[in-house]
Order: C-alpha cells, then structure tokens, then sequence
C-alpha cells in the first residue's frame, strides 16, 4: 500500500506540473492505468484462490471485471502508443469500460449470498435516500451545463453515459450492501471495493463532462482517479486474503466500526454535494439551479426524517438501556441473595451430613487431587488424614482394592453414571469398616468429567446384620429341607392310605351289592315259585324286601360316584351351555315324556370354562330333581336359563314344584340330608353331587324357593377366554 500511496503522489505531481508534453503524459497515463487495472485483476484472483464457495465465485466476477476494462484499456494503448493516433468513439475499448459496471454488479450480489442479511430499517431505507439525493445533486451540478452547450451529437454521449451509469448503479447497490448486512472480517475488503466503485464514478463523472464538452485532455488531473480506483479495489482483494489469512483477529476493530460508517453518511453526502456546487458554481443556469434545489428539498426532507427516526429510536434504546439497568440491579441483588442461600446451604448441608453420619469427599480425576470432609476422617478415627487420592487407596482391604480400582476407571469412562461402590477400609484401630461409596460427576462441554463429589457412609453395622440373617436363611434352609423330605414322605403314605382307601371302598361296594343282587334275585324267585301260597301281607314283606335292596344299591352306586368325582382327573375346557343342556335334554327325553313336564330354554351361547362330565353330572341331578319335586302339579314346568353377571355365566334351573323353606338351603347340599323323605324316593347324595362338581369347576351353587311354589337353583361358571377356540358342545 506505500508503494501504491508514492506511485499516486508521483502521479499526481507529474500531471500537476504541467511541463510535459502531452504525448509524454499520454504514455505515461496509459502504462499506469493498464498497470492498475492488470494488478487489481491478479489481486482478485488470489483472493477467488484462497477462498471457498461463493466468496470465490463473486471475487472470481471482480477479477473476469477488471480483466474486461484491462482489455478495453488495451485496444485504448493500441490506439494511442502503437498507431500513435487518437482513439476514436466509440470504438472497441469501450466494449470493455461497459461491460466492467454490469459485471461487479453480479459479483456484487453473489457476495451479498455469503453474508447475514440485517433487518431492514428506516435508516437504511433513509440512507439510500441520501445517497440518490446527492448523486443527483452531483450530476445536475457537473453535468447540467455540458449537457446544455453539447456541441457534438447527443447519441456518442451516451454511450459514456451508460458506462458510468452502470458503475454509479453498481456503486450505489454496493453501499446499501454495505448498510444492510453483517459483513463481519468481510468489512474492510468490502469497503475497498466500494470506495473503489465510488472512485471510478466520481472520475468517470468528470471524464463524462470533458468528453460531452470536447475538451478532455490527458493532462487534466482528475485521470488520476482510475489509478485510485484500483489501488483502493487491489487494496481490498489483499486484505480479503489477509483476513483470511489471520483469522478473526486481524479485522477486529474493522467490523466494529460498521456502525460509524452509518453514523458519518450525511456528513460525507453534505461535503460532496458542497464541493461539487463550489466547484461548478460558474456554469450555474437557471434550470440547473431549479432541479437542484427540488433534489436538496428532498435531500432536507430524507434527512429531517432520518434524524426524527434516529431520535425515536434513541428514545427506545434509552428506555430499554434503563430498562436493563433495573435488571441488572435486580439481578444483582438476587445474586447476592443467592450467595447468602448458598452459605446457608453449605451449613445445613455440613450439619446434615453430620447428623446422619455421612462423610463427603470431593476428587478432581485430571489432577488426582482429593479433598475429604472431617466427618469422612472422622469415620476412619484419622482426624488428621491427609487429603490424597493414596491416603484412600492404601486403606483400601487388600481383597476390594482391584474391585475398587475397576469400578472408579469404568466411572471415568462413563461418567454420566453413578458411581456406586461398597468396600473396607482400615479404620485407625487397624479393624476394616464397611463402608458405602456413592458420587456424581460434573462433566463440562464435551462431556468429560471435571470433577466428582460424593458421600462415604459407614455401613458395617448393617453388614453384620446381613451376615446373621444369611447364617439364619442357611438354618431356615435346612430346616426346610428335612420339613420338605418330611412332608414328602407323608405325602406317599397318605397317597399309599388313599389308594388303600379307593381300593377298600371298590372292594366294599363290589362285595355288598353281589348279597343285594342275591336277596333280590331269591325274592323273586320266593315271589314266583310260591305265589299262590302266600297272602297279599306276604308278597308285600317281599316286594319291601326288594325296594330295599334296590335303594341299597342306588345308594351304593351314588357313594362311587361321589368318591370318583372328588378324585377323577378335571379337564376344564370352553363349553357351549345351549348346545349342552340341549344334547342332555334329549337324552333325558323319555323321563321327561313321563313326567308330562313341559321343558323351556333360553340359555346364552358364550362358552364357559368347565369339565363336561362333572357339568353333566351337575345339570342332570339338577333336572331329575326339578321332575322329581314337580311331578305333583297339575302340569310341571322347568326353565332353563342363564344371563352374565359380574362376568360370569349365571345358567338357572327352576321347577313349579313343592319348594322348600329357604331356612335349610344350605342344608340340602349336604351329603344324606333329605328334606323330603316321604313320597319322595332318594339316597341324599344328589345335590351333595351338584355342590362338589361345580365347586371343582371353581364355580358356586345356591338355592332359592317358596315352600309350594317351587325352587330356583343357580350356577356360576367362569367364561372362557376370548383367544379359546375349540368349544365343546356335546353333552
């Protein structure tokens, strides 16, 4: 940048002084601006290089522009220093200069996609006000006169017209870029490149005025503006890759002067709307003042908003600013109560741990370093114990160091777990304590332990308490062994007497029925050979004797059945109750054709769980018991029905026959308890049958009656389960 800075000045004395010729000027001219413009181009590819994405794109743009107007500078020195003529206009060169506006253009708005847009506000909105204010304020007052005594054709005057055009538009665009985002390490190259912009436009404004007036001359000294313009675009492309280069630190102060930039806009417009009147004031014409008056009105119009806007805007921050003040001593204040809680918590905490015996330690795994609490010395009769990771390990019982060693290195390793350990260590009489271990660990941003505080309580009392009752669970245990050998032995001999017994009753009733069968047969036979010689009392006696007989044997049978039924093997399974009772109607139908009863049904199909012979037994004492009681009525009626309750099958057998009081309902379910001895033929045992068949299906039966009037008897059975499949319905 010196060298860029002593090259300006050279410059500018050079064309000052006046004392060379104007073909010396030229070339000197020419080989300056084509050496700016190649080194602000190469400077731009360096800076494309060195970085990524669409920051190398959009300075990839600015060098391809600088390389378009190097071009058109080119085809100018062809023109000038190697035909030694002048260069006409238009001619090729200026395809260069126009095409240089339009492409920073692009490259300005692929920068713009890198950076963090800022909310839009009325200052900015104000700011690009100001800056087409002053830019017309500025060419009114430069352009206004030459325009009004052009003495060449209008159509060659804009072409240079469109040139600048473009570089006024790109340079205006940049500013407001420059307003309206974040630009960050961005900032100074970014600013380069905009004042570069401004450069070129302010010279090309002044190049414009002697082109239109056809007084342009190498010597003038505004031709050092284009040397200015690429020294200041080559300054921001180094500084680009310099910023990128050091990081965040070399542009520090840069981006924190964003805000002044915005701050010093009206005083930078104001200065150069006053330089150019001042400059320009000669060529002043009554149009020119008209127009630039209406501009400076709206100018004074933007501003006086702008500044209205700004104290409004003051106001805001003000009151927001002692807004946070009284935040901030509230803040304050809470954080000196918090500080008092925290003391106050310490203590409760100390006296806690010491009244529940506990001891804390505090241990830092990258430095080893370990703190321990008096009681926690306390605990080991050591109040002197020095606070070292080893004064822990060398107490530790020879048996639990290795334990103890695994468990704190897998605690380092997953530190977000709990650390849990129970160990012994030495007491100072030289006895080991049992002691329980437990701490957290307080991990930092990446997750690894910072340091891990916790407490040691002495647990050996609770040890040799757990110790006794595991030498008593061992006696218990063997206790319960010889109890289970004994209960296993007492078992066999009672299955050996219950085997005894089954066989014993088979036996019995085997043996008294074969004498019934014998006085039955002989008393038919008595009946028969000597029918003629007995009287009517005789063959009653016999017709008794073999009644009794048979009653004797119906009895006989009706105690198997009760012994089968407590021991016969259940095997309870889903069982359609409509299509049961049906199937066991019609194998009873003789009984009830005989019994002229009329039978009714309306039982629900839903499966219960239940042993199809054990129901069969149940429902047919049920239904024989229901002729049995009815056959006295003018016409016996039964019903059989069910309904769901509580969620179980409740399956009804009611009879119209003589009832009985319900002071003996629970009485009749007792094994040779008849209440109605008389007329009534029966061994006792039916209903005893009913009761110990549902109750091994886990279900209940229950009576209701009104003497003469009949008699209800309910059941309950389990339903079966929804995923049951098979369903028994075959009585």
């Amino acid at each position: 940048m010196k060298i860029w800075a002593i090259a300006l000045i050279l410059h500018t004395a050079f064309i000052a002084s006046g004392q060379a010729s104007d073909k010396t000027t030229t070339l000197v001219n020419d080989v300056v601006w084509t050496i700016a413009a190649a080194l602000a181009a190469f400077s731009s590819f360096r800076a494309a290089f060195s970085l990524h994405g669409r920051d190398r794109v959009a300075w990839l743009i600015f060098a391809f522009a600088c390389v378009a107007w190097l071009l058109g500078q080119i085809v100018w020195n062809v023109f000038e220093l190697y035909l030694g003529q002048r260069v006409p206009f238009p001619s090729y060169a200026d395809i260069g200069y126009l095409l240089f506006g339009p492409v920073m253009l692009v490259g300005l708005f692929a920068l713009r996609a890198t950076q963090e847009e800022r909310r839009m506000t009325w200052l900015r909105v104000a700011n690009l006000g100001l800056i087409l204010c002053s830019l017309a304020a500025v060419l009114v007052t430069t352009l206004a006169g030459p325009f009004e005594q052009m003495p060449g054709p209008i159509g060659d005057a804009l072409i240079v017209v469109i040139e600048n055009a473009t570089i006024a538009i790109a340079f205006i665009v940049a500013v407001y870029f420059l307003w309206s985002y974040r630009w960050g390490d961005r900032l100074l190259a970014y600013g380069l490149v905009t004042l570069s912009l401004g450069a070129h436009m302010v010279t090309g404004i002044l190049y414009t005025r002697e082109l239109i007036g056809e007084s342009y001359d190498t010597t003038k000294l505004f031709n050092v503006g284009w040397v200015l313009a690429f020294a200041l675009h080559q300054w921001g492309a180094e500084a680009q890759v310099t910023s990128k280069a050091n990081g965040h630190m070399g542009s520090l102060a840069i981006r924190q002067s964003q805000g002044w930039i915005e701050a010093l806009v009206p005083s930078i417009l104001l200065f150069c709307v006053a330089v150019s009147a001042t400059w320009f004031a000669g060529e002043t014409s009554e149009s020119s003042v008209y127009l630039r008056t209406v501009v400076l009105i709206a100018f004074a119009i933007v501003l006086a908003s702008r500044e209205g806007w700004l104290y409004w805007r003051g106001q805001q921050l003000r009151f927001a600013l002692e807004s946070s003040a009284n935040a901030l001593r509230r803040a304050h204040e809470r954080l000196h109560d918090l500080d008092s809680q925290r003391s106050e918590l310490e203590r409760v905490i100390d006296m806690t741990a010491r009244a529940g015996s506990v001891g804390l330690w505090e241990w830092n795994p990258s430095s080893n370093s370990v703190r321990y609490s008096p009681h926690w010395k306390q605990q080991l009769g050591e109040d002197e114990l020095p606070d070292t990771f080893e004064a822990w390990r060398e107490r530790v019982h020879p048996d639990d160091e290795a334990r103890a060693m695994a468990k704190l290195d897998e605690f380092i390793r997953h530190p977000e777990r709990e650390f849990v350990l129970e160990h012994r260590l030495r007491h100072h009489d030289g006895s080991y304590r049992w002691v329980l271990s437990r701490g957290s660990a307080l991990l930092d941003s990446q997750g690894r332990p910072v340091r891990a505080l916790g407490s040691l309580v002495d647990i050996t009392p609770f040890k040799e308490l757990e110790q006794s009752l595991r030498d008593s669970e061992r006696r218990y245990r063997e206790l319960a062994d010889v109890l289970e050998c004994r209960v296993a032995q007492r078992t066999r001999e009672l299955s050996d007497a219950y085997r005894e017994s089954r066989n014993f009753a088979h036996a019995v009733a085997h043996d008294l029925k074969a004498p019934l069968r014998a006085i039955n047969g002989f008393c038919a036979l008595l009946d028969e050979s000597a029918s003629s010689k007995l009287s009517d009392i005789e063959h009653g006696y016999i017709d008794r004797a073999r009644q009794g007989a048979m009653r004797m044997s119906a009895l006989i049978d009706d105690l198997l059945d009760y012994s089968r039924l407590e021991h016969r093997e259940q095997r309870l399974q889903p069982i359609d109750c409509r299509a049961f009772v049906r199937g066991l109607l019609d194998s009873m139908k003789e009984e009830i054709k005989e019994a002229g009863a009329q039978v009714h049904v309306e039982l629900d199909s839903r499966p219960v769980m239940a042993d199809s012979e054990g129901l069969r037994i149940a429902l047919t004492n049920l239904i024989e018991n229901a002729l049995k009681f009815s056959r006295e009525t003018g016409q016996p009626r039964i019903g059989i029905e069910s309904s769901i309750e509580y969620g179980r099958y409740l399956l009804k057998v009611r009879d119209n026959g003589i009832g009985f009081d319900v002071a003996y309902r629970d009485k009749i379910f007792e094994i040779f308890n008849r209440l109605h001895a008389s007329g009534y033929e029966g061994t006792g045992i039916g209903l005893a049958l009913v009761r110990k068949a549902v109750q091994r299906m886990e279900g209940e039966v229950w009576a209701e009656a009104t003497p003469g009037a009949g008699a209800t008897f309910s059941v309950s059975l389990k339903l079966a389960d929804a995923t049951e499949t098979a369903v028994a319905s075959g009585a």
